[in-house]
């Protein structure tokens, strides 16, 4: 009877925080280590990947105008991809670390959520690649033929828009997968909305920061979008036990 009191009893905050802590560095030190299996493999995937453009079927209007902008899309390749990979483990991890503190209505829906994520994330970002991207150039193709005059597509801007549509779906779904977390586990003693605005805001500001160049122009606008339809579906997810 001692013992099982002494397991109920509630942990320390350090206890927390130290298990906090090893989930952060165990998710960087898998991303890290990922993103350097990644970069030995992207320059042939880059290179199949090109492959899937049919421009006029002629590769050639394909360019790379710097060589240090492509050693510069490997490793931001390799690094997404590496961050990518790691998320399925950090919702294993994650799941783990809220567990004990989840009531056992809670259980079941946080564990769905960051299964469908874990599953749906890798899947936009293939779709992305392999036809959204290529879909978008063989498009643009169409609309900007000029008779007598040759066009040139840089690789590099090319790469930049696959990796930039790749981030704001990352971004996307570990905010929708946060705030919805919030609701499941605060929304009664009023967790959620103290943690709304905080999600929303870090949300707001890895958009402006981490999105490449090539979206130059659009970056305030496309944050404020995909953080209100983020947000929205959060919200208008019907959540049963401790939901009102």
């Amino acid at each position: 009877m001692t013992e099982q009191m002494i397991n109920l009893e509630p942990k320390p905050m350090e206890n927390h925080l130290q298990e906090l802590y090893s989930l952060v560095k165990n998710t960087i030190l898998f991303a890290s280590i990922s993103a350097i299996g990644w970069s030995i493999v992207s320059p042939q995937l880059l290179t199949d990947w090109v492959n899937l453009f049919n421009i006029a079927d002629n590769i050639d209007q394909l360019s790379i105008y710097s060589p240090f902008n492509w050693i510069e899309v490997k490793w931001s390749f390799s690094i997404m991809m590496g961050i990518i990979t790691a998320f399925p483990l950090f919702s294993v991890m994650l799941y783990r670390f809220s567990k004990p503190g989840l009531y056992p209505n809670e259980l079941f829906p946080v564990k769905i959520i960051l299964i469908v994520n874990s599953l749906l994330l890798p899947f936009s970002i293939f779709l992305i690649w392999a036809w959204g991207v290529p879909y978008m150039v063989k498009y643009a193709n169409g609309l900007s033929q000029i008779e007598n005059i040759s066009v040139k597509y840089d690789l590099f801007e090319i790469v930049n828009l696959a990796l930039g549509l790749t981030l704001m779906a990352t971004i996307s779904f570990i905010l929708t997968t946060s705030l919805i977390l919030s609701r499941i586990i605060g929304e009664v003693d009023g967790i959620y909305t103290w943690l709304r605005p905080r999600i929303i805001i870090i949300s707001f500001g890895l958009f402006i920061i981490m999105i490449p160049s090539v979206f130059e122009g659009l970056r305030i606008t496309l944050a404020f979008v995909i953080i209100y339809a983020s947000d929205l579906f959060a919200r208008s997810i019907p959540l049963a036990g401790n939901m009102n």
